[in-house]
């Protein structure tokens, strides 16, 4: 459903992205995983739209980015950004039913404000809804800002929207690490949403992801699944550790166990 094609992105000298190619399918999600500075985030605002890259074609469906309109692109995709306003002076609710804007245009219908509410339930953010956002913790304003990506895609077709989602339970407890990717999967189960996020605790991504894409010096250097990419030698090399796998006795879980080299 979203595809990059030998994606180059270049500041200046310096090659952020170098020739990648990724396709994430409608019902799948895909996590994203790599060092700092590996391009992650790069990928992520290059696939919304956000960056222009110097070389390389990225599909929606079957049209290219560069052909849909401002518009067409916010119906098409929802993002959660790395960093966000802490000093937004809207409710929680406003700032979900912002991501309904895309489709009502300024003139939100009750249909609109269901929608809002729901995805709201879904990240566990309801009892905040009269809050001021800039009052609201930092994990908090996650799971406010969670919503309205949700609610942005929310009556998108199945297999026509993706939701990019870039470091999403960085703020967030542990309970509401599992919770939070927990409802991206089934938010891409239900609704055919191709899911890409990424994730720095690769257990995590492991646990919730149907694939895993590592990134490393601005290259794919290992995609496939969970298990495969954990065993695989381009994941300590790329992070520089010493990587071990386990195997949970009660689910049979693949778990990562890393140590310096």
């Amino acid at each position: 459903m979203l595809s990059a094609r030998s994606i180059t992105l270049k500041l200046g000298r310096r090659t952020l992205l170098d020739k990648v190619s990724l396709t994430t399918e409608a019902g799948e999600v895909v996590a994203l995983v790599g060092p700092n500075g590996a391009g992650k985030s790069t990928l992520l605002r290059a696939l919304a739209g956000e960056l222009n890259a110097s070389e390389g074609e990225i599909f929606y469906g079957s049209r290219s980015l560069q052909t849909l309109s401002t518009l067409e692109r916010a119906q098409a995709r929802s993002v959660h950004a790395q960093h966000q306003r802490a000093d937004l002076e809207y409710t929680a609710e406003q700032v979900v039913e912002l991501g309904r804007y895309p489709f009502h245009l300024g003139r939100p219908s009750g249909a609109d404000r269901v929608i809002a509410r729901a995805a709201m339930a879904l990240t566990g953010s309801t009892d905040l809804a009269e809050r001021i956002c800039a009052t609201l913790s930092g994990g908090e304003q996650a799971r406010v800002h969670l919503a309205r990506a949700l609610a942005q895609v929310w009556t998108a077709r199945a297999g026509e929207h993706a939701l990019l989602l870039d470091e999403p339970v960085a703020a967030l407890d542990i309970a509401w690490q599992h919770r939070a990717l927990a409802c991206a999967r089934d938010f891409a189960r239900e609704r055919g949403s191709a899911v890409l996020a990424v994730v720095h605790d690769l257990n995590l991504a492991a646990r919730y992801a149907d694939r895993m894409v590592l990134l490393a010096d601005g290259r794919i250097a290992a995609d496939g699944p969970p298990a495969t990419v954990l065993a695989s030698g381009a994941l300590g090399r790329a992070f520089g550790l010493h990587c071990r796998l386990l195997r949970d006795p009660v689910d049979g879980q693949t778990l990562l166990r890393a140590e310096p080299a």
